[in-house]
């Protein structure tokens, strides 16, 4: 039987070991919430109260992916869930596991095949709340669908892009594709933070980046803006919101070129289902 930990709820946060993600793995501690984090480490919280459970995953691994989260909602019964996992793409073209470009698949196809876990696996009459972690650089590129996870000419920041603009749709995606269910989605545009997220980078990046970490916003003030987004007493389905709670809107694409895209990424996800 699946365990109900809180009277406050239940919440996922990908990628709940640093960062972001770890800041919001704290706030909604403090809000009394029973937090399950995963990542590619390991964490430890004093005082927790034994309201955090970690699960060690590595999202460049979609086998393993779909085992950890199966696993997690066979035993608990969530309330939210918070796609925050997440790299800025490799200086070169790197391959996962699965054969698909790195930051396409952690950043977007294994967060794809976290929801649908969990949406299958959910209670029908309950409310879930999905929210996205996306970036203001998918609004730099012209809006570019590519449902293959390859790249014949490969451009980081094009990766990195496109992979934030495929996690805001998924939103939209999911708030028209479950209208029948209680289910609310939104994505998050954090502004731009100190973090770790460069550990991917060349070593020059790597280095100035360490340098200025320390005069950017604190990840702590944009994981707040999130928890109360999603804590509040509501949000717009589907919507793009920023660190003023405003909405973005998101790239006009073409209806049938959308459409495609799900049915190819849905084809991808389908076997770890």
């Amino acid at each position: 039987m699946k365990k109900r930990c809180s009277e406050s709820g239940t919440i996922l946060v990908t990628g709940g070991t640093s960062g972001l993600g770890l800041e919001l793995v704290r706030l909604f501690l403090d809000k009394g919430y029973f937090v399950i984090a995963t990542g590619r480490q390991s964490v430890s919280l004093e005082s927790c109260g034994g309201k955090l459970r970690f699960y060690l995953v590595d999202f460049s691994n979609l086998g393993q992916t779909a085992s950890v989260i199966s696993q997690i909602c066979e035993n608990f019964e969530l309330d939210v869930v918070v796609n925050n996992a997440g790299i800025l793409s490799p200086p070169g073209f790197t391959a996962t596991d699965d054969g698909y470009e790195y930051t396409y698949q952690v950043n977007f196809l294994a967060h794809l095949l976290v929801n649908e876990i969990v949406i299958r696996q959910h209670d029908y009459s309950r409310p879930l709340k999905i929210a996205a972690v996306t970036s203001l650089a998918y609004r730099v590129l012209a809006p570019e669908l590519n449902a293959s996870g390859y790249y014949s000419d490969y451009k980081p920041f094009r990766a990195y892009s496109d992979s934030k603009l495929y996690i805001a749709l998924m939103c939209r995606h999911f708030s028209v594709k479950y209208q029948d269910r209680e289910i609310s989605t939104l994505s998050f545009d954090p502004g731009v933070f100190g973090s770790r997220i460069y550990r991917m980078q060349p070593g020059w990046f790597r280095i100035l980046y360490h340098i200025g970490a320390p005069f950017l916003r604190r990840p702590a003030s944009s994981a707040r803006i999130l928890a109360e987004l999603l804590t509040g007493s509501g949000f717009v389905n589907g919507a793009v919101y920023d660190v003023r709670k405003k909405i973005r809107k998101l790239p006009e694409i073409e209806p049938s070129a959308e459409k495609t895209f799900w049915k190819e990424t849905g084809r991808k996800i389908e076997p770890f289902l």
